[in-house]
């Protein structure tokens, strides 16, 4: 489970690229993987802005958007039909495929979306680990 198929709470400034719920059936993982990287540049641009030396998304953001693709996923061939689907996990999820038209996973990626995330600025992230001083 991933916030956006790119990043996952408890792991600060990790990225994935084709993380959970981008894989495609209907259309090209290139496509995916452009706008992620794309993500991915803002929140570095917009770290840098802040000041910031770290970045999570926040658990409730992650929690809500994967509640969010399970219910699409709900009715989709890939969830559905009567047959076993190598989708599904043993717990009933399907963490693999994006349900939906590969443009609105675009436009959810154009731009990073801050308020999902908790950063930390570079003077406080250092004051925080035991033996070292503030800068």
């Amino acid at each position: 489970m991933a916030y956006r198929g790119t990043a996952v709470t408890g792991f600060p400034n990790l990225f994935f690229l084709v993380g959970p719920n981008t894989g495609l059936g209907h259309n090209s993982i290139i496509f995916m993987i452009e706008a992620q990287v794309q993500y991915v540049m803002d929140a570095l641009a917009h770290m840098d802005a802040a000041g910031a030396t770290r970045v999570e998304v926040k658990p409730d953001a992650q929690r809500a958007y994967n509640a969010h693709i399970q219910e699409k996923l709900a009715d989709t061939v890939w969830n559905t039909g009567g047959c076993s689907s190598w989708y599904i996990d043993r717990n009933g999820r399907n963490a693999t495929i994006w349900p939906d038209f590969t443009f609105r996973y675009w436009g959810q990626m154009r731009r990073f979306d801050p308020h999902a995330y908790e950063l930390t600025a570079a003077e406080r992230a250092r004051s925080a680990q035991p033996g070292l001083a503030p800068a």
